[in-house]
C-alpha cells in the first residue's frame, strides 16, 4: 500500500538523531494558533448574518401572525435579538473547537444551537428592558426571533467553513498491518483529513514506516501533526503506552477499539473503580420501531413517486431511444430473513447484460462475493449518466411502498452474491434492505467486502430513527459529488 508521506521539516532530524521536543511553543504551534482565531473569525461572522437574518425571520413572521403579538418590534429588536443570540453562542462554547474530537460534527446539529436559545430569550429580554425601561419585547417575540437560528446558523457555518476556511486534519496513523489500511482507507476518503504516515515498530515487508515508536514525538512536531490515530501496532502494549505518554498532551490521541466491530455510535463508555469499560448497546429494532419506520417509508416513497414522475417519465423515454430492451430493470434480490424478492430499477445496461455476465467475471474490481466494474462494457450511454446520478435507483421507491424495502437500510445484493455472504454481514438479513444507507454515504463502490460486512452489522446494531433521518439528510450530498457511483 502507498503511503503518502511529505517531507520532514529539516530541523527534525539532525545528523541521524532524532529532534527534542521543544519546551516551548514555537513557529509551528503559533502558527496553529492564528489558524485557530482566523476559523473562529470566519465562524463568527457567518453566525452575524444567519442571526440577523434569524431575528428579520422571526419578526416578520410575527408580524403576519399577529400584529398584537409583535408590539413594536423593529430594527431596535431585531440587532438586541441578534447580539443575545451571538452572546449565547459564547457561552456554550460554540466558536471553541473541539480538540477531543477529530470531526467536530457537534457544531452542526441543529440540537446543539438549540440549547442555546433559552440562554438567547431570556438575555434579549433582559437587554431589551434595560435600554428600553420597560421593553416592548415579549417572551413570545423573543423565542420567535431565535428560533429559525436552529437551522440557519448549521447551514452557514457549513457554508462558510467549506467555502472559506476548509480546515484538514494531519493524522499519524500507529500501526501497520489490515486494520491500520482500511484506517487510512477511509481517512482518505475524507476531505478534511489526510494521512500524513504510519509509525510502527517491525513494520511488514511491503508496508511504509516513517519511523519506530520512539520516533512519534519527534515526527508529530516534524509533521504538524493534530492527531495520532491508534490502530493495531505490532509492538507491545508497553512500548505503545510509552510512546503516547512521550506526546506529553501535545497532540490528541484517539484509538480504534481492540473489538470495534462490536461498538457503534450508540456505544457509551462506564467506569467502575478506575477501570474504563466500554458498554455494548442492543438493537432496537421491537414492533413499535418497525411501525415507525413502516409508516415513514409508506409516506415518504408515496410522496417521492408523485414528486418524482416526471424525471421518471424523461429517463424512460431516454432510456428506450438510446437502446433496444425494456425500460426496468427486474432482478431477484435477497430480502429480510432472506426472502427473495424482484427489485425495480432503470436499466442501465444492454438488454443481454445479465447473460453476458460471466464474460467480464474476471474483470472484477471488488473482492469477496461482491462484483464491481468501473468501465463496464456492458452499461449504456444513458446508463452510465444514470448510474452516476443515481437516477436508475428512482424505481425502487415502488419496492418500498410494497412493503420489499426500505428507505434506509443495507444494499440489497442479487440472490447469487447474498448466498455467499458470511460473518458479521449476515445481520443484514435481520432489517429491510434499503434505496440508500451507510453503504452509499461512506464510500459506495469504493469499499470493500470488509466494510460491508463491518457497517451492516453497525447499522443493524444500532439502529435508530434519528440515524436513518442523518443517512437520509446525507445522502443528497453524496448523490450529487457523485463519488464512487458506478
Amino acid at each position: 500500500m502507498t503511503i503518502e508521506i511529505t517531507p520532514p521539516h529539516p530541523s527534525a532530524h539532525q545528523a541521524g538523531r532524532t529532534a527534542p521536543i521543544p519546551k516551548q511553543p514555537d513557529t509551528d504551534t503559533k502558527q496553529a494558533q492564528k489558524v485557530g482565531l482566523r476559523h473562529r473569525y470566519f465562524l463568527q461572522i457567518a453566525d452575524l448574518v444567519t442571526l440577523s437574518a434569524s431575528a428579520s425571520i422571526g419578526a416578520v413572521v410575527l408580524s403576519l401572525i399577529s400584529a398584537q403579538r409583535a408590539g413594536a418590534l423593529g430594527v431596535r429588536s431585531v440587532i438586541i435579538a441578534t447580539l443575545a443570540m451571538a452572546v449565547a453562542l459564547h457561552l456554550h462554547g460554540l466558536y471553541r473547537r473541539p480538540a477531543s474530537r477529530l470531526r467536530p460534527s457537534e457544531w452542526w446539529r441543529p440540537a446543539v444551537i438549540a440549547r442555546c436559545l433559552p440562554t438567547a430569550a431570556l438575555l434579549a429580554l433582559a437587554v431589551d428592558a434595560l435600554l428600553l425601561r420597560g421593553g416592548r419585547m415579549t417572551l413570545t417575540a423573543a423565542v420567535a426571533m431565535v428560533l429559525p437560528a436552529i437551522i440557519l446558523v448549521p447551514l452557514g457555518r457549513r457554508l462558510v467553513v467549506r467555502m472559506f476556511d476548509p480546515t484538514v486534519t494531519r493524522i499519524l496513523v500507529v500501526g501497520t498491518g489490515p486494520i491500520s489500511d482500511r484506517l487510512t482507507s477511509r481517512l482518505r476518503r475524507c476531505p478534511d483529513t489526510f494521512v500524513v504516515g504510519h509509525v510502527d515498530d517491525d513494520a511488514p515487508a511491503g508496508a511504509q514506516a516513517l519511523g519506530s515508536l520512539t520516533d512519534l514525538p519527534a515526527l508529530c512536531e516534524a509533521h504538524n501533526i493534530d492527531r495520532v490515530i491508534v490502530g493495531f501496532p505490532n509492538a507491545s502494549d508497553m512500548a505503545v503506552l510509552e510512546a503516547l505518554r512521550g506526546l506529553q498532551g501535545r497532540v490528541p490521541v484517539s484509538e480504534i477499539p481492540r473489538y470495534f466491530e462490536l461498538h457503534n455510535w450508540r456505544s457509551e463508555a462506564e467506569e467502575l473503580h478506575g477501570l474504563t469499560l466500554m458498554h455494548l448497546p442492543t438493537a432496537s429494532l421491537g414492533p413499535g420501531a418497525r411501525a415507525a419506520k413502516r409508516i415513514i417509508d409508506v409516506v415518504a416513497a408515496s410522496l417521492a413517486l408523485v414528486v418524482l414522475s416526471p424525471a421518471m417519465l424523461l429517463v424512460a423515454l431516454a432510456i428506450k431511444l438510446d437502446s433496444r430492451g425494456p425500460v426496468f430493470f427486474r432482478q431477484e434480490r435477497m430480502g429480510r430473513a432472506g426472502r427473495p424478492f424482484q427489485i425495480f430499477k432503470f436499466r442501465s445496461m444492454t438488454a443481454d447484460a445479465w447473460q453476458q455476465r460471466h464474460t467480464v467475471a474476471a474483470l472484477n474490481e471488488s473482492d469477496g462475493p461482491l462484483f464491481k466494474m468501473e468501465n463496464d462494457p456492458r452499461v449504456t450511454r444513458v446508463g452510465a449518466f444514470i448510474r452516476k446520478t443515481s437516477l436508475d435507483e428512482i424505481p425502487q421507491l415502488i419496492n418500498v411502498v410494497i412493503g420489499e424495502m426500505s428507505l434506509v437500510g443495507p444494499r440489497p445484493l442479487p440472490t447469487e452474491e447474498s448466498d455467499r455472504i458470511d460473518g458479521a454481514a449476515l445481520a443484514r438479513l435481520d432489517v429491510k434492505p434499503g434505496i440508500t444507507g451507510l453503504w452509499q454515504v461512506c464510500g459506495r463502490s469504493q469499499l470493500t467486502y470488509a466494510d460491508l460486512q463491518h457497517l451492516d452489522s453497525v447499522y443493524v446494531g444500532s439502529w435508530s430513527l434519528m440515524w436513518d433521518f442523518r443517512i437520509m439528510a446525507k445522502t443528497p450530498q453524496v448523490v450529487f459529488a457523485r463519488s464512487g457511483a458506478y
